[in-house]
Order: C-alpha cells, then sequence, then structure tokens
C-alpha cells in the first residue's frame, strides 16, 4: 500500500508543479499579444489550475500525510531528518495555498472580461493570481528540492 501512496504522491508533484509551469509559459506568452487574447489564455490557464494544480496539490498533501502517518509507525526514538519535516512543511503550506488561494482566484478570474466595465477588477485579480500562482510555486519546488536533500542523507 505504501508504494501506491507514494505513486499518487510523485503524480500529483507532476500534475501540480507540471501544471504551473505550463500555466507560467501561457503566461508569459500571451504578455507580447493584443489584450483581445488575455480573456481565453485566462480560461485556459483557468482549466490548467482547476483540472492539473488543483488536484495535483490535493493528491500531494493527502498521499503524504498518508505516508507521514505510516513512516509515525517506524520512528525510531532520535526522531525524524529536518528535511524531511521542512518536506512535509513546505508541501502543507504550498498545497493549502494551492487550494485554499490560487485555484479559488482563477475561478473568480474567469469569469471577468479583461476588458469593459469588468477590466479593473480583472486586472487586480490577476496580479494577485500571478503573485500567488509563484508562490505556491516556488514553496512546492522548495518541497521538492528538501525532499531530494533528505534521499542524499
Amino acid at each position: 500500500m505504501r508504494a501506491l501512496w507514494y505513486f499518487l504522491h510523485m503524480f500529483g508533484q507532476i500534475a501540480w508543479l507540471g501544471g504551473a509551469l505550463a500555466a507560467m509559459v501561457i503566461g508569459m506568452a500571451v504578455r507580447r499579444e493584443a489584450s483581445d487574447v488575455l480573456g481565453p489564455s485566462v480560461r485556459l490557464q483557468g482549466a490548467i489550475y482547476r483540472q492539473l494544480i488543483g488536484p495535483g496539490a490535493l493528491i500531494v498533501v493527502l498521499s503524504g500525510i498518508l505516508l507521514t502517518l505510516q513512516m509515525y509507525n517506524r520512528v525510531t526514538a532520535v526522531g525524524l531528518n529536518h528535511w524531511l519535516m521542512a518536506m512535509q512543511g513546505l508541501g502543507i503550506l504550498g498545497g493549502l495555498m494551492v487550494l485554499v488561494h490560487t485555484v479559488p482566484t482563477s475561478n473568480k478570474l474567469m469569469r471577468l472580461e479583461p476588458t469593459g466595465s469588468t477590466a479593473a477588477a480583472f486586472h487586480g485579480i490577476h496580479r494577485r493570481l500571478k503573485i500567488s500562482g509563484m508562490i505556491s510555486s516556488m514553496i512546492g519546488m522548495l518541497g521538492l528540492l528538501t525532499s531530494a536533500l533528505y534521499q542524499m542523507g
């Protein structure tokens, strides 16, 4: 059963961080386009957030919690490795940020148009989404880095 949870954990990381990279590339490519292209591209990014990043973060957090609970059955009196604890904390923090702020903000942005009466709200929410996406992806990447450092020793 541990192998299944570990597979789901890795699969969730791929969906979360790979989706975040895809959304970032779309955002960078759209900056050079006209403003009428911004609406469809934001809806495309919203689909990536809703179908890849959000479920990936949820799978990472849940499988990580289950793997941690399984590990506590085998922990000795010495305790846990500090890289492992950093990975757990960063994973939960980044995953919760995605689930609580980034995905709902993306859903809100998809309902607005970049031109017309909602333009000011659109650009404000879009700026918040970019910041939230960058921070949560950075936290996820730091969690991935700490897991590599844990595996090294």
